[in-house]
């Protein structure tokens, strides 16, 4: 039997038009249609298609396998596209449109149902309205190989497997929790601005954990963790995978690498880069391949690795520090098979209870305000203070389903307050290093070493001359200069970073930061007194302004 489909005056298809279903895009996006047909007993559904595109709409460019022809050869495209108009109009009147998932993540259906969607697969009870998955989607899903298990037992085993190194594996675990509920944590008005940051060496299970433990969707083409991929080579890159998916979380692996000279520093570029693209949330403007322009930004929880920490104080304050020092240890064979059950029941949870889960986070972050953060300790409390939230959730359905009961959410409390108290002791030793050890904003050092007195200046040049041993300058025109003797600025610099200064290696770092005055020849201005020694002109508003910010 050959099947066909025919209007009032003949044949226009050469196959039989079964089904047109019409699907509205979330937060009133596009309509768009699918369409099953029926062509030598198979059958076949054809990819949404614009509703608004209609008089576009060509079947054959679509599927060669289908010619829009009457019986005497000629084109019924046109027709094809009336037939497809009435059932449309026909869908839409009686009310049974369905909804177009066109991003991953959570969505509130228009029936007031909240579901989150893998990009293959659907997790949530959507009342009875049809949902259809957009084909540009990312091919990830959520999967449970644990059914036998009771979810009791379930979260007991894993529990007992995070009780390994729950140092790094309950941090690595409360970010991919706080990942997979980005845009619930966002609507509330604390965006995810933060990395976590797997640092430590070659060959300690750091990026074991993270694909174990902290990725636990899977790319069903490639049967691997996902998403993750190797340190990207441009910010292009990054730009492109940071931006593809929303409310999950995803592997940057080995960021930081101790290779070549040359090869790190272009690697710390990218890191850096990465860190405030993810961090910051500041949408980029790219081009259309076809013409036009779009805004992206990123929507992804990112987990990276590396060998060593970035380049500025300032990155280290947008990374949650996790180090691994040690081979991790205990590593079992259904670790991740474990870990991807607990996170999609763990997801058909909050699906069913979506509104009250929103409600617990809202009332435990209350005392943040996501819009008055800081740099330095008020960003990283809000960070820690997130994820804090975030595995209280998890303790929180572990005791529901009676895994756990009041004493061991206590205990796990315990451990989780130990494994953020690591983490912050982390990034303020690593931040302190590295201002040490690079003098990243000679301004503040200066600065503090004139308020405690380390650099001890006279009020003026006279009062200096009286006793220039007890000094290392004086101020001068109005108190808006400082003359400071340019030995003081070398052993300052030298104590702070335990390196020796040279006088021309002192005047490049204080020409590069525009705090000193520069002669006609380019090298700093240095002015010299009679027997007083050798001065730097410093400009103490500047020395003031950059000091208040840590850069």
């Amino acid at each position: 039997m050959v099947e066909q489909t025919t209007d009032a005056n003949g044949v226009i298809l050469n196959a039989r038009i079964e089904e047109v279903h019409v699907y509205r895009e979330m937060d009133g996006g596009d309509s768009h249609f699918t369409l099953a047909l029926t062509q030598d007993g198979r059958q076949y559904t054809l990819p949404p298609y614009s509703v608004d595109n209609i008089d576009r709409f060509r079947i054959g460019k679509i599927d060669p396998r289908f010619v829009a022809l009457d019986e005497d050869g000629k084109a019924t495209d046109t027709r094809v596209q009336a037939v497809l108009k009435e059932a449309i109009s026909q869908e839409i009147r009686q009310g049974r449109c369905g909804v177009l998932l066109n991003r991953t993540g959570w969505a509130k259906l228009p029936n007031g149902r909240c579901v989150y969607n893998t990009g293959t697969q659907v997790i949530g009870d959507t009342g009875g309205l049809e949902v259809k998955l957009s084909d540009t989607l990312p091919q990830l899903e959520l999967t449970d190989q644990c059914i036998e298990m009771e979810d009791k037992w379930l979260l007991r085993s894993y529990l007992r497997k995070l009780s390994r190194e729950p140092d790094i594996l309950i941090l690595l675990v409360a970010h991919m929790v706080r990942s997979l509920l980005a845009s619930m944590f966002e609507r509330l008005g604390f965006p995810l601005r933060y990395i976590l940051y797997l640092v430590g060496i070659q060959g300690s299970g750091k990026t074991t954990a993270a694909n174990d433990f902290g990725l636990p969707l899977t790319d069903v083409t490639q049967n691997t963790p996902a998403p993750a991929t190797r340190a990207l080579s441009s910010k292009s890159a990054v730009r492109d995978f940071a931006a593809e998916y929303r409310d999950m979380t995803a592997l940057l692996d080995d960021v930081c690498t101790s290779s070549s000279a040359e090869t790190r520093r272009i690697s710390t570029n990218i890191a850096a880069y990465t860190l405030r693209f993810a961090a910051d949330r500041i949408p980029e403007t790219i081009s259309r391949p076809g013409g036009g322009q779009r805004k992206v930004r990123c929507t992804v929880g990112l987990v990276i690795t590396g060998e060593f920490p970035m380049s500025k104080p300032s990155d280290l304050t947008r990374c949650v520090i996790v180090e691994v020092d040690h081979q991790l240890r205990g590593k079992e064979a259904d670790d991740r098979a474990v870990s991807c059950a607990v996170a999609t029941r763990f997801l058909k949870h909050i699906a069913a209870h979506y509104d009250l889960v929103s409600a617990e986070i809202s009332s435990a972050l209350s005392d943040f305000h996501a819009d008055a953060v800081e740099e330095g300790g008020p960003r990283q409390q809000q960070h820690l203070g997130e994820i804090s939230c975030a595995f209280q959730l998890l303790l929180e359905y572990a005791r529901s389903i009676g895994a756990i009961d009041d004493v061991e959410i206590a205990e796990w409390g315990l451990q989780l307050q130990n494994a953020l108290g690591r983490s912050l002791s982390a990034n303020i030793r690593l931040t302190a290093k590295f201002e040490r050890e690079n003098v990243s904003n000679i301004a503040k050092i200066i600065v503090d070493a004139m308020k405690n007195e380390t650099i001890l200046l006279a009020k003026n040049k006279e009062k200096f001359a009286q006793k220039p041993d007890k000094y290392a300058g004086f101020e001068g025109h109005k108190h808006t200069v400082a003359y400071i003797r340019l030995a003081s600025l070398q052993k300052l610099l030298t104590a702070v970073s335990g390196k020796v200064w040279t006088n021309s290696a002192v005047g490049k770092q204080l020409r590069e930061n525009g705090l000193v005055e520069v002669g006609k020849d380019g090298h700093t201005a240095k002015s010299k007194f009679p027997k007083l020694g050798r001065f730097v002109p410093l400009n103490k508003i500047e020395l003031e302004k950059q000091a208040k910010i840590r850069k």
